[in-house]
């Protein structure tokens, strides 16, 4: 751009005028860049979701697949030009895997950091925990991280579940081992609250689908040595080993039945072996293990490759299916808010009670009580060093293998 002469005889060009037209410049330069960036200038404030995971701490590995599927959302989002023209801001603080840790970080993310939404924690401990903080002050929270029935039977109007609830977790196996003759399952579940809801649903289930429970054991979430419960499981003359907990218990199921050589027709374990992580930790070891999945790219929901693809060239690995979940609560958030029109905390919730939408995980829709009622899990297994499909058999990849 060009600019004309002073004329005025002076032979110069006075400080003030030249200070404007060195600002006029300036702003001239930042108006071209902004054009040819692919960045998105925003001139509202960002909305803003806090929450807690334990990036340390005992639940730290699924935690951070939590964190970088927020991340990648919050990323995409600003880049899309943000929500309502505003940009999105997503605040994690590690709550070290401690339960009361996590609810102070929520009463300070609401009271000082006055953050407009929020999202839960990882695992139903910690969920349950800062629950009736997000309740007292009327905040939804976004559960992308926990799937304990009873966070839904407590009354809490903000709990508002992303995936499919620990009740139906194990339907998808239990119809399998019907499929192929094979009964008296042995049932083992840690000791926290989405593992005995899980364990007690497996329990209503195989009773519906006339299986026998011929061993059922609780034991402590701290035991690493699980050998002398797949001892006593093998001496009831076991078919089939469910194991209900973590990727810890699923690990440890695995070098139990090592340790024995012992080999169950078939092996259920509920979180673990959905992960890439298992495989690294297991390797041949955990060949032909099943487990519950809520999310695989091969599922092809809407997003779901692109999501995939973005994740390892964002970070380097494969997304196991919490990064997916964490993604799919912010499609939601993101929906909810834009059907509203506004970011009112109460009108965002009442829109998220009724939402009907897709998301990279399938479809989101809850019932009265905030509980997931549409998204459908997945069975998988590993086979040949590959986790397989095998349930349900509209999109499964393998055959189920038993041995």
């Amino acid at each position: 751009m060009h600019y004309a002469p002073n004329n005025s005889g002076h032979g110069f060009v006075p400080a003030v005028e030249r200070v404007f037209n060195r600002c006029l410049q300036l702003m001239v330069g930042l108006v071209f860049f902004a054009f040819i960036t692919p960045s998105v200038c925003f001139a509202a404030s960002p909305i803003t979701i806090g929450g807690s995971l334990g990036l340390s701490g005992r639940f730290a590995p699924i935690a951070d697949a939590l964190k970088k599927g927020f991340s990648l959302w919050e990323q995409n989002t600003n880049e899309r030009g943000g929500i309502l023209g505003r940009p999105v801001r997503v605040i994690i603080t590690d709550d070290h895997s401690d339960p009361d840790y996590a609810k102070t970080i929520y009463r300070e993310l609401i009271e000082r950091k006055q953050v407009d939404f929020l999202f839960g924690p990882y695992s139903s401990l910690i969920t349950e925990a800062v629950l009736p903080v997000a309740q007292q002050y009327d905040m939804p929270l976004l559960i992308a991280g926990a799937a304990a029935d009873r966070l839904w039977e407590q009354g809490f109007r903000s709990a508002i579940g992303i995936y499919t609830p620990a009740s139906k977790f194990t339907i998808g196996f239990l119809e399998l081992l019907v499929r192929n003759g094979l009964d008296n399952i042995a049932l083992l579940y840690a000791s926290d609250p989405f593992s005995i809801d899980l364990a007690k649903n497996t329990q209503k289930w195989a009773r519906r689908f006339a299986l026998t429970i011929g061993h059922l054991e609780m034991f402590e979430k701290d035991v690493s040595n699980l050998a002398p419960l797949a001892t006593r499981a093998r001496n009831k003359g076991a078919q089939v080993m469910m194991v209900c907990g973590h990727m810890e218990e699923a690990v440890n199921t695995v070098r139990a039945l090592n340790d024995l050589k012992w080999q169950p027709k078939a092996v259920y374990a509920s979180v673990g072996p959905a992960l890439p992580a298992f495989h690294d930790r297991c390797g041949e070891d955990g060949q032909y293990v099943f487990a519950t999945s809520l999310w695989e790219p091969r599922a092809n929901y809407p997003g779901a490759q692109e999501f995939n693809r973005q994740f390892i060239e964002t970070f380097g690995v494969s997304p196991g299916y919490h990064a997916g979940l964490a993604y799919a609560a912010g499609q939601v958030l993101e929906k909810a808010i834009v059907e509203t029109g506004s970011i009112d905390r109460i009108s965002v919730r009442d829109t998220l009670s009724h939402l009907d939408t897709m998301t990279i995980i399938g479809r989101f829709g809850v019932d009265k009580a905030g509980k997931q009622v549409r998204q459908h899990t997945f069975i998988i297994q590993w086979q040949n060093g590959r986790k397989e499909l095998v349930w349900p058999d509209q999109i499964k990849t393998a055959e189920p293998v038993f041995k």
